[in-house]
């Protein structure tokens, strides 16, 4: 095992989430946050990659009286000791309209802002690729270069500080149902080998389920991609991380999924917020267990979304249970008010 099975940090996105979840990390809700970055402190938690939603809390933060929710999140990273990174830029559409110069230009002065205002804190420790994809062949070279002129920028503003991207990959599904394309182990490596030593990324933290997060993948499934994407990261000089999902699309098969919701049902959708689960303690234990043999630590997307005690009792009950596992397997994990004086609500 690379490193303990349990979590190190998350993904926060700011003013509002891609994921179909109760999230408003508006100034109304600011108020909690010195309780929530306590509670994440408190099961050990110690880097914060804020991700979506930068652009408009960017502008936000300009206007007269406007609130700065990053630098909030900064000052509660320097509170608490933690790291943060911020995502380097990234247009919604870059997928299926990227055009090289404009975004490189958009990127730049992108990178230019947030330095400026955020570089300071002692908690600023690097920069995300916000580009996530898993196998894009059409458009290979345009990513490499992509991602090859993004990491020049960040080391340029911020030099000795890591650049990371967090791909995704497809589990094969049965017969392909899901029309996601399949693609072997091998495939991957290949693939992101080209990617990391092209580009040279200090940091690829592998989300371990699938663009779709959906709940039937078992760990024998997934851990064959693990250990391609590990590999590629070792023969290349890059540094791996997991990124382990905290939450999951709840479904029995692909099969069902695809009678319900069509070969490339989205579940990004609001309206299919109601299918979202926390990951059950029990399954994110088993998915902790096989990244860890692998990544050197884990982050999670999902944290904020099913796992923030102030969101709600579903959220709470499984923060609480994360809690029961750290204090039973990990205790040394815990950070309790007494060891630093963190104001954790009970």
């Amino acid at each position: 095992m690379a490193c303990k099975p349990v979590l190190n940090g998350i993904l926060w996105n700011v003013g509002y989430s891609i994921f179909p979840t109760e999230i408003d990390d508006s100034s109304e809700s600011m108020r909690l946050w010195d309780a929530e970055f306590d509670a994440m402190r408190h099961i050990g938690l110690d880097t914060v990659l804020v991700f979506t939603g930068i652009p408009n809390a960017l502008e936000t933060a300009s206007l007269p009286g406007g609130q700065d929710v990053i630098e909030k999140i900064a000052i509660e990273c320097d509170r608490c000791g933690m790291s943060m990174l911020i995502a380097a830029g990234g247009r919604s559409r870059w997928g299926v309209d990227l055009k090289m110069p404009d975004e490189m230009r958009l990127i730049s002065e992108y990178i230019d802002t947030v330095h400026a205002r955020y570089g300071h804190h002692r908690s600023f420790a690097g920069w995300y690729i916000d580009y996530e994809f898993s196998l894009l062949p059409n458009l290979k070279k345009e990513l490499m270069e992509l991602y090859r002129e993004t990491v020049i920028l960040c080391k340029a503003k911020s030099p000795g500080l890591p650049v990371v991207a967090s791909p995704f990959f497809s589990p094969p599904t049965e017969t392909n149902i899901m029309n996601f394309g399949y693609h072997e182990p091998q495939e991957y490596y290949d693939y992101w080998s080209d990617m990391i030593s092209s580009s040279h990324f200090d940091v690829l933290s592998l989300q371990d389920n699938g663009g779709q997060h959906l709940s039937y993948f078992e760990e024998s499934d997934t851990e064959p991609y693990i250990a391609a994407f590990a590999k590629a990261c070792s023969d290349n000089g890059c540094r791996f991380w997991g990124n382990v999902e905290t939450g999951e699309f709840l479904t029995g098969s692909a099969r069902e999924f695809t009678e319900k919701y069509g070969p490339r049902g989205n579940v990004h959708l609001k309206e299919m917020k109601n299918g979202w689960r926390p990951v059950p303690i029990e399954r994110l234990k088993r998915k902790l267990r096989t990244m860890s043999r692998y990544s050197e630590k884990n982050l999670s997307w999902g944290y904020q979304g099913f796992y923030r005690p102030s969101l709600g009792a579903k959220e709470a009950a499984a923060y609480r249970d994360y809690e029961t596992f750290l204090k039973e397997a990990f205790p040394e994990m815990i950070v309790n008010q007494q060891d630093d004086g963190a104001r954790i609500e009970k």
